[in-house]
């Protein structure tokens, strides 16, 4: 027997080019002993074991690379009068390896690999599946589904069993002989919900690359199921019920993710990015429900194709259409009414998507109580695909969005959102796929003053635009690698404020250019440690005259001690390293560099504020930046899964607007920001379990987040805004019968911090206040339950479709627990400071129906 060490390793490499140039080249005497029968008992034995014992058993003359046996593969088989041929081949099935013989040796050498690559699709819509997990069992190797549906797998020939599964989905089977690299197209169905519980199985992940996904797939399905403010599912409030995402207050969109800001969340709808995610002011958002096909959550580890935020992403794709029949949904609720159509423009060649959704009037006043406002919107989604070939497919989809709110006292504010993505999908061969987009976004909001006045309306205009370029490629070399490179180019065209007003001093707008490129690496080459790596190269550079201001203008600049730089270059690397520890054990360890060249300036006194301005960084502004660690531990505990996570996170150039700042009509607007750091960290825990009809999740979060800003607080540490440390998140559900299923949700948190009043003094009749230090007070602990039950009667059949109803009926807030929104001073009596408490909402019904026929 022979082994082949580092001194003969050389002279094996030309052995075996010989054996693959020359296959016919065989000794008559060694195919002789190959044909020998031979009866043996292989009992529990490694693959190196199994091997020794036959060379020395049968004088074997076998040589083999020891570094390309897998030890994990067993033989336990016994074999009665059959030729050591045979038991050689059982021995290596599943290793990828294969024997050949050359004069009087027998080599041990890996077989010629082949690709099996395609797309998982719906097999009722044709919707491309998204991290959709293909395996084969008997190779202990799989792969998951990429953002666009595409997965390749190369194997050694065969014939194999191949196991395609996605929570959702029944778990598809399918034997496959492979020969020849083969194109495939997996079609997968719809799991029927049945009473009992659903034991859903899934692959081993040990071999599998899909895990190495540090993102979270966000099931929308069951997230509908869930009790919503007034009956309408939202996904940013589907969001804020998840662990580690926080909101600030009741009925904002706004998200705190881990220690991060609310301008530190990059939100993306079928890639172009949503700088304002909210509709009447937060109680809903511009995600249509009925449009929705995948969302992807990054609230960890950021991959490296994504950057230009510190502390989280939201990927949302919108359905593509069913390509094979027509398909009318919709729905109402006592907040919006929305309709959408879908299907085939050529059958199973191109679809397309309409989904067109517009507020309910007047159902908003009476709950906030602020002064009389008439709030209402509208949205629209639109979505084409064409499949050009089998290689080729392209996409457009758009998104329109307004907001409009007023009041009796002249207060009028606009705003909304404008998308488009134009993109191709190519595969370059079995191993290879591109995806090339062309992205357009926009935000604009314009807050009319006195606009009921005979002195005419002054119109104050905020906004950003971008046009962007980006390419994503992904190569598949082999089961255990993968590659991700790839770059984006966005021009961004910033609008701090402006008025046609000659009152008003406008905010010059600003020209920018961001660049990246970016690689990444998925690497399983080791039994149960698995490493995914990246490095994201990004550059920012100003093409606009940078505003300098004389310094006799009182104007303090930010930047001391960076040269007046209008460009900057920065690295950020990505790293995460997983270790199986046995059973469904595993400990992720995650390390991300990133940079935000993009600040938010906005005052935080409401859950929703119309005063808000993109600006870029520049001269005056230095790049915000993040280093994030964290841990994470998996295991299973009393038949339920659960995760227990801890981080660290640090944050340079963080930037706090002065007390009293202008944000109107002040051309110094970069003078009113003061820069500093902020440091975070914080524990998670979740565990979710399945006992027969019921499911719960139970999220604990603990968090701190601290800053330390110059000119603020007199420079001492504070709280931030939304360090809020203690939340914890109970979401139930019970399957009551086939027809008939109930939800709820609680939460708890401890207060958020505020900037109270200690004193005031009196001018021209009204209290002044006298503030204490800065967030040294906080607001009353927040706590809610809510309500809701479901009823899908059976399908009704006509003009031979199938009608689905569903209808909702829940409460919000079901013990009427009043949380203050916020405060604000009393002025009747000024011999004392008093204050009046403005809440959201009480106990609220919520009542929706959806359909789809």
């Amino acid at each position: 027997m022979n082994k082949i060490t580092e001194k003969n390793f050389v002279p094996l490499k030309i052995i075996v080019f010989c054996v693959f140039l020359f296959p016919k080249v065989n000794a008559f005497g060694q195919q002789s002993a190959l044909n020998r029968k031979v009866s043996v008992h292989l009992s529990n034995l490694s693959v190196s074991q199994a091997l020794d014992l036959m060379s020395s058993r049968y004088s074997l003359p076998l040589s083999y690379d020891p570094e390309l046996i897998p030890e994990e593969n067993k033989v336990d088989q016994e074999f009665v009068n059959v030729s050591i041929a045979e038991v050689l081949r059982t021995i290596l099935a599943g290793t990828g390896l294969t024997y050949k013989t050359l004069h009087n040796e027998v080599i041990i050498v890996p077989l010629d690999k082949v690709s099996l690559s395609g797309r998982i699709v719906d097999a009722e819509s044709g919707e491309d599946l998204i991290g959709a997990s293909l395996y084969i069992p008997e190779l202990r190797q799989g792969v998951a589904s990429n953002g666009y549906g595409f997965y390749s797998l190369t194997v050694p020939p065969g014939r194999y069993e191949i196991q395609v599964s996605l929570i959702g989905y029944t778990t598809l089977k399918s034997t496959c002989s492979l020969v020849l690299n083969e194109n495939r197209v997996f079609r997968m169905r719809k799991q029927v919900k049945e009473l009992a519980e659903i034991q859903i199985s899934q692959p081993d992940e040990k071999d599998s690359l899909a895990f190495l996904n540090p993102g979270k797939t966000f099931n929308w399905d069951n997230g509908r199921q869930r009790a919503y403010f007034k009956g309408e599912s939202d996904l940013i409030k589907a969001l804020q019920m998840e662990n580690g995402v926080t909101a600030l207050t009741e009925g904002s969109s706004y998200m705190f993710v881990r220690g991060g800001n609310k301008d530190q969340n990059l939100i993306i709808l079928d890639e172009a990015t949503v700088y304002n995610p909210s509709h009447l002011f937060g109680l809903t958002s511009v995600f249509n429900p009925d449009a929705l096909k995948n969302i992807q959550t990054y609230t960890g580890a950021i991959p490296a194709n994504f950057g230009g935020r510190l502390s989280s992403v939201i990927d949302v794709r919108t359905a593509d259409g069913d390509d094979k029949q027509l398909h009318l949904k919709g729905g109402v609720s006592l907040l919006t009414a929305r309709a959408s159509l879908e299907g085939p423009i050529v059958k199973d060649k191109s679809s397309f998507l309409f989904a067109a959704r517009r507020s309910l009037n007047n159902l908003l006043s009476h709950d906030l109580e602020l002064f009389n406002l008439r709030p209402a919107y509208y949205d629209l989604n639109f979505k084409v695909n064409y499949k050009l070939s089998q290689n080729n497919r392209v996409f457009f989809s758009a998104y329109v969005g307004r907001d409009r709110v007023n009041s009796s006292n002249g207060y009028l504010n606009k705003w909304g959102n404008q998308t488009s993505t134009l993109r191709w999908n190519h595969i370059f061969g079995p191993k290879h796929f591109v995806n090339l987009s062309a992205i357009y976004s926009n935000y604009k909001n314009t807050l009319s003053i006195n606009a009921d006045s005979s002195q005419g309306t002054n119109r104050w205009i905020t906004g950003i635009r971008d046009l962007t370029l980006k390419g994503d490629f992904i190569n598949y070399p082999n089961p255990r690698n993968q590659f991700l490179y790839g770059f984006s180019s966005i021009y961004h065209l910033f609008i701090p404020g402006e008025s046609s007003s000659a009152i008003y001093n406008n905010i010059s707008r600003v020209r920018a250019d961001e660049h990246a490129l970016y690689v990444s690496h998925k690497l399983s080459a080791w039994k149960n440690f698995k490493l995914h790596y990246g490095l994201r190269m990004s550059f920012f550079n100003t093409i606009s005259n940078e505003r300098t201001y004389d310094l006799n203008e009182q104007f303090e600049p930010v930047i001391v001690d960076e040269g007046n730089k209008k460009a900057f270059l920065r690295f950020e690397p990505r790293l995460s390293l997983q270790y199986m520890l046995g059973g469904n054990r595993s400990v992720l360890l995650s390390y991300n560099r990133n940079y935000q060249y993009l600040q938010l300036v906005q005052n935080d006194e409401l859950a929703f504020s119309s005063l808000e301005s993109w600006i870029p960084s520049g001269i005056n502004l230095l790049p915000q930046q993040s280093d994030f660690v964290s841990l994470r531990y998996k295991d299973v505990l009393l038949g339920g899964n659960y995760t227990f996570d801890l981080y660290y996170k640090k944050m340079q150039n963080q930037l706090e607007l002065t007390d009293h700042a202008q944000l109107i009509s002040n051309s110094f607007i970069e003078g009113e920001l003061r820069p500093g750091f902020s440091n975070a960290y914080g524990m998670e825990f979740s565990f979710s379990k399945n006992v027969g009809n019921f499911k719960g999740d139970l999220m604990y979060a603990f968090s701190k987040v601290f800053r330390t800003i110059n000119g603020i607080n007199e420079g001492k540490r504070y709280p931030a805004g939304y360090n809020i440390p203690h939340v914890l998140k109970l979401n139930l559900s019970y399957q009551i019968s086939r027809n008939f299923s109930a939800n709820s949700f609680f939460t708890y948190s401890t207060g958020r911090p505020v900037t109270s009043p200690i004193g005031y003094y009196e001018q021209n009749g009204l209290k002044v206040p006298i503030y204490s230090d800065r967030n040294s007070s906080k607001m009353p602990d927040y706590h809610r339950l809510d309500l809701t039950i479901q009823w899908t009667p059976a399908s009704l059949r006509a003009w031979n479709r199938n009608w689905f109803n569903t209808f909702s009926v829940g409460l919000f807030n079901v013990y009427n627990h009043r949380s203050p929104l916020f405060y604000r001073i009393n002025q009747q009596n000024l011999q004392e400071l008093n204050f009046d408490q403005q809440s959201f909402s009480g106990r609220t019904l919520g009542v929706s129906y959806t359909f789809k026929f």
